[in-house]
């Protein structure tokens, strides 16, 4: 699950703290590295590569998730 590798990439909040509307820079404080670091882990546990433009519009955890399944998927 991607809550999962958010608190792994974080270190400070655990999976069970992470809500779907959360969003990633605001409420869970991720930074740029930390968000390299995140993308990494996705593409290495679900092979779906997200490109930065990808990235630039997902704001929640809920998109995130979104963008990985469909990435995932192609």
């Amino acid at each position: 699950m991607i809550t999962q590798l958010i608190a792994v990439v974080t270190g400070t909040i655990g999976a069970e703290d992470i809500r779907p509307g959360d969003r990633l820079h605001e409420d869970l404080g991720m930074d740029s590295l930390e968000m390299a670091d995140l993308l990494t882990c996705v593409e290495d546990e679900y092979g779906a590569v997200i490109t930065a433009s990808m990235l630039a519009d997902i704001r929640t955890v809920a998109e995130l998730e979104s963008v990985v399944r469909r990435a995932a998927c192609a």
